[in-house]
């Protein structure tokens, strides 16, 4: 990723958010509870041709993901470079469990590993409609928190 000017937030490129989505495995999926609550959720994942997909239990996530429209976020922060970043995705959810054909098919054998503890049993895929990303770099470079208490 390219470093942006301090005090500047910049947007990445297409290429850049579906880089920095295929590197990583772990984000965040955000519904709204009854059109009222949003809700979010951490989930592992795995993402290629414009997919993600991850695994889940019965209960909340999966109830309120199902066909609706959802929001699914990544970020990192270097501390040492102070250098932040985002991708949003905006997509529909759908079961993938029962696939129906072959590329939903060949989801289930992409490897999602599901750190959480507890059985993942229903595969979700979120179609992307759009994604968007954005990085910044602070003005001071700070040391990592955890020198800072040393």
């Amino acid at each position: 990723m390219l470093d942006p000017r301090p005090g500047q937030i910049e947007t990445m490129g297409d290429g850049e958010c579906v880089t920095a989505l295929r590197d990583h495995d772990l984000g965040r999926i955000a519904v709204v509870d009854r059109g009222v609550r949003p809700l979010i959720f951490p989930v592992n994942y795995f993402f290629d041709e414009g997919v993600i997909v991850f695994r889940t239990a019965p209960g909340t996530k999966l109830d309120l993901s199902l066909g609706a429209s959802v929001g699914f976020e990544i970020d990192g922060w270097d501390p040492v470079q102070g250098v932040g970043w985002s991708v949003l995705v905006k997509g529909i959810a759908h079961d993938i469990t029962q696939p129906r054909g072959a590329p939903t098919g060949r989801m289930r054998y992409w490897p999602v590993r599901p750190v959480a503890p507890g059985s993942r049993q229903h595969w979700v895929g979120i179609w992307a409609n759009e994604i968007t990303g954005r990085r910044f770099r602070t003005e001071a470079r700070r040391p990592p928190l955890m020198a800072q208490r040393a």
